[in-house]
């Protein structure tokens, strides 16, 4: 028998070694009787017993291993499943020799050297483009930070006329009222209402352009959070008086006082809930609460608007971005404003959150921790 011969038991004893290629002994029905340690290895099973036309992933069509035996002049290259996911190609022969088959199997060496070859090439493409990429990135943040200078100095060289626009168009609508006729005094409203917005938009600049720097300070002093509340809410009855929309506020009572920039505490109160008005419909409510618990303080503000779709909120978050929810009286926005308000919440350790239903309102909330180190 074939077992017995010396020729078969060098073969066997080489083809046992961690070798890279395939050996299997079969039974003449294709049968697995024995298979060296990297076919188990590749496979990731024990083999003997199983079927050869098991492992084979046929991707041209059935495999017929007597095919391959009537043509064992040449090498046939086949697909075999791994362990690792992925077919891997040999080229196989199979030849019968008494009541067995043996099938040998060898990777195509000149592939593989070919493989090596195309992966160093792309190893060292992917180098360069790192290097380029780094460079790139070197100059996109020189940019970037000449672009904030140039915002900040602009920006901070535009507020003192648009301020000077704003005192003096407010002085002439109460010192020459009576001399003006309706249309002139409509003429320096609209100058007036114009030039707030513009000093708005020039002051979210300032602030957007000292956080992109990283120059965002905190004045942080010990203060009492229902009269930082009470100033900002001094600013907005205003705009809620000329849309008839009522302000409901309702404040714990003991509020404690806490750590922190009480005019950009100011800024944020009075951003969310003058975007609560400018969504809500004239003799609509706006709810307004202040709470706390041992750890923290909880602001939050709600509208009765029209939502926000859900895809949409990260939209708000983002420089000069808008969602498709319109203003009810068509106010102009500079899409900043939720931005500075989150980096300046984050920055004193707190978080803002949105809760929003399309057709059922919006809640913005923010909570910052007492006695927190910042």
């Amino acid at each position: 028998m074939i077992k017995d011969s010396a020729v078969f038991r060098e073969a066997h004893h080489y083809f046992q070694r961690k070798a890279p290629v395939l050996y299997f002994v079969l039974s003449t029905d294709g049968k697995i009787v024995d298979a060296n340690r990297y076919a188990n290895f590749l496979t990731g099973r024990r083999l003997i017993g199983e079927k050869i036309q098991d492992l084979v992933v046929a991707f041209s069509g059935k495999f017929d291993l007597a095919a391959l035996l009537n043509d064992h002049s040449r090498e046939h290259l086949l697909n075999i499943e791994t362990a690792f996911g992925l077919p891997q190609s040999f080229y196989f022969f199979f030849s019968k020799v008494e009541d067995l088959i043996l099938v040998f199997g060898r990777l195509d060496a000149e592939e593989i050297e070919n493989m090596r070859k195309e992966l160093l090439s792309l190893n060292q493409e992917l180098n360069n483009l790192t290097r380029q990429l780094h460079k790139k990135n070197a100059q996109l943040q020189k940019l970037n930070e000449e672009k904030n200078q140039f915002l900040g100095m602009a920006a901070h060289d535009l507020r003192k006329p648009i301020g000077l626009v704003v005192a003096y168009s407010d002085l002439l609508i109460v010192e020459a009222a009576k001399v003006l006729s309706r249309e002139q005094i409509g003429f320096l409203n609209t100058i007036s209402s114009s030039c707030m917005f513009m000093k708005q938009l020039v002051d979210d600049f300032l602030d957007v352009s000292a956080i992109e720097a990283g120059r965002f300070e905190l004045d942080l002093q010990p203060v009492a959070f229902d009269s930082v509340l009470a100033e900002s809410l001094r600013l907005t009855n205003l705009a809620a008086a000329k849309k008839g929309i009522e302000l409901e506020v309702h404040v714990e009572k003991n509020i404690p006082r806490i750590t922190m920039d009480a005019h950009k505490i100011e800024q944020v109160i009075t951003n969310l809930v003058s975007n609560a008005i400018e969504h809500s419909d004239p003799a609509d409510r706006v709810l307004i609460n202040l709470s706390f618990n041992d750890k923290s303080i909880f602001f939050s503000v709600q509208d009765s608007g029209p939502g926000i779709a859900p895809e949409e909120i990260n939209k708000l978050f983002k420089p000069f971005g808008k969602t498709g929810t319109k203003k009810t009286g068509g106010e102009k926005s500079t899409g900043l404003g939720m931005l500075i308000s989150r980096k300046i919440i984050e920055a004193h350790g707190g978080e803002i959150k949105i809760d929003s239903k399309l057709g059922a309102g919006t809640m913005i909330q923010f909570e910052l921790l007492i006695n927190e180190n910042i």
